[in-house]
């Protein structure tokens, strides 16, 4: 899971994925048991947890247990009868996904990021057993060996201005340092790593990722959006990879010797814009570094800002222009959607190689070649989304890089009528615009396969968000969206259901909860408490014949919680929000 400079300051998350699929339907449950072996490890303070998928959130939300000390960690879920995924281990609860096991190019790891998959979940339940970062069924792990590896890349064709460095996910994708001793462009970083498959990249300047795509297929791995190198330690033997020429699977050709200094001089228009009192920079790419690297002039107060650079022959580049030097990426020129900016590079502009001294004009935010800009009036656009599935506890909020820099409490959505329809309005110059729906301070989290018709994923798959390419200048009103989803809320029909069919009431508490029944009911009714993680925290038989039954809470931690009850094939799920 690479991390590559994000333009998109957000958070990860975990939101209530399963909620359509329980909140008010028949909800049977299937239990299931996790078992994973640690022998190999030395565990994390924070302990060992399930993650992952479009359920298990992230590291930290699904804790697992080692109660006999036997260095096997479990947990048990009561989970959606039909339900399967993706899921992980992870050993700690990392933020960055760092401590995530490794299972990359194991007959067991499934989907983008390299994880485990769960079966279709049945009644009957099941346990799965197995080893951190291997592939064993019977809970049983494999001895490891290690080696010492030197990983190697060639610098001779690529101007080094801040360092090179790796970037692994062995070390949770941070930048660590390389050398180069002899001066020979050659730059290298040596460690021991276990037996396994590890992707990683080289970065020119820390956090300046080379930037593959699919067709490098003889020294990288594709896995959804992210392409990375690829290197197989089997142990024993020391291993140095080959000095391949950055951005390349292949050695330098011996062009970038110093001999073919050029230019390149890149102007950029800001009448459009009030430009940031810390100015304007280019940015970007793997060369171009973050806003505040590269200051950029307007000596002459024209509006247009300057910048020239030496470069060597056949030099080219992803670059882009930010109006301020904004750490997080928020001031950056916004091209979604436009023919200069490459999607699948940051909506970057790209710098062909150079032959020649270069004079690059243009706009920012927009594509003109002759340094013009065009008029970019303010058209006003309606957000709105649906959270009448949803239970609203402190507000909706809207983000997103154009509408307020990433900033998820900068910008309240309201609902005068009470439809359950949020709305806001607000000024945007036409091109693209990705942003979110924010619940009570929990965002919309996205899959960008199940969720591509309303979404555009960022290309290192880090973040999947919605999506609108504003054009011409009449005002510009949304579909209210479901909530986390791209289509319109279903309606859900739980009073359909009438054999034992319950209310509760309150539904916000602080202590006890009363379960009102439709009717009486002639058999025994099992009664589960779940949390929003899928853990059941309370199991409870409610006695044939009772209309009224009490439910204690004041134990449980606030949050929502999910009361099913059952009986005899049949079920209704309520939810109940627990606070002080």
């Amino acid at each position: 899971m690479k991390t590559n400079p994000n333009p998109y300051k957000m958070k990860h998350i975990f939101t209530l994925a399963f909620l359509a699929i329980l909140v008010g339907s028949s909800a049977q449950v299937g239990i299931i048991t996790w078992e994973v072996n640690m022998a190999n490890e030395e565990v994390s303070p924070e302990g060992v947890f399930l993650a992952g998928g479009d359920y298990f959130g992230v590291p930290g939300d699904n804790p697992m247990s080692d109660d006999d000390g036997d260095g096997i960690w479990t947990i048990t879920l009561a989970m959606p009868l039909g339900y399967s995924g993706a899921y992980t281990f992870t050993n700690g609860a990392c933020g960055d996904w760092s401590c995530k096991e490794n299972i990359v190019g194991q007959e067991c790891a499934y989907g983008t990021w390299a994880d485990r998959f769960l079966p279709e979940v049945t009644s009957a339940g099941a346990t799965y057993s197995t080893c951190f970062a291997q592939c064993t069924t019977d809970g049983t792990c494999n001895s490891i060996s290690s080696a010492d590896v030197t990983f190697r890349v060639d610098m001779s064709e690529s101007m080094v201005t801040n360092g090179v460095f790796l970037h692994a996910a062995f070390d949770g994708w941070s930048s660590i340092p390389m050398s180069d001793d002899d001066g020979d462009n050659i730059y290298e970083y040596t460690t021991n790593l276990e037996t396994g498959t590890y992707q990683y990249l080289f970065q020119n300047g820390e956090g300046n990722n080379e930037a593959f795509d699919s067709t490098y297929v003889e020294c990288t791995l594709t896995s959804g959006a992210f392409t990375n190198r690829l290197l197989t330690v089997e142990g024993g033997a020391p291993v140095v990879t080959d000095p391949y020429c950055y951005n390349s699977c292949f050695a330098c050709e011996g062009g970038g010797d110093g001999d073919s200094i050029l230019t390149v001089t890149f102007n950029v228009n800001m009448q459009n814009e009030v430009v940031d009192p810390t100015g304007v920079y280019l940015a970007g790419g793997a060369s171009f570094g973050v806003p505040g690297d590269n200051p950029m002039t307007d000596d002459d107060g024209d509006g247009i800002y300057t910048i020239t650079l030496e470069v060597d022959s056949g030099f080219s580049s992803y670059y882009t222009f930010t109006n301020g030097a904004c750490g997080d990426w928020s001031c950056k020129e916004n091209l979604a959607g436009l023919p200069c900016g490459d999607p699948n590079n940051y909506n970057d502009r790209f710098l062909e190689p150079v032959t020649q001294d270069v004079v690059l004009s243009t706009c920012f935010g927009q594509c003109s070649t002759d340094g013009t800009c065009e008029d970019n009036a303010p058209i006003p656009v309606t957000f709105r989304v649906d959270m009448s599935e949803q239970i609203v506890v402190s507000g909706v909020t809207i983000f997103g890089g154009s509408i307020n820099g990433w900033n998820n409490t900068a910008t309240p959505m309201t609902d005068d009528d009470g439809d359950g329809v949020y709305e806001v309005t607000l000024d945007l110059t036409a091109g693209g615009h990705e942003y979110k729906f924010v619940n009570s301070g929990v965002e919309e989290i996205f899959d960008p396969i199940v969720h591509g018709e309303c979404t555009v994923t960022t290309p290192d798959s880090v973040y999947t968000n919605r999506y609108l390419f504003i054009e011409g200048a009449d005002p510009v009103v949304t579909d209210p969206y479901c909530f986390n989803s791209c289509d319109a809320c279903a309606t859900i029909g739980i009073d359909a259901v009438d054999a034992f069919d319950f209310q509760i009431v309150p539904s916000v508490t602080s202590d006890v909860v009363e379960l009102r029944m439709g009717r009486i009911s002639a058999t025994n009714l099992d009664l589960s408490v779940v949390s929003y993680t899928g853990s059941v925290v309370a199991q409870h038989q409610i006695p044939a014949g009772v209309n009224v039954w009490t439910l204690d809470m004041s134990s449980e931690a606030n949050g929502i919680y999910f009361i099913q009850v059952q009986s005899e094939g049949q079920g209704v799920t309520r939810r109940v929000l627990k606070v002080q």
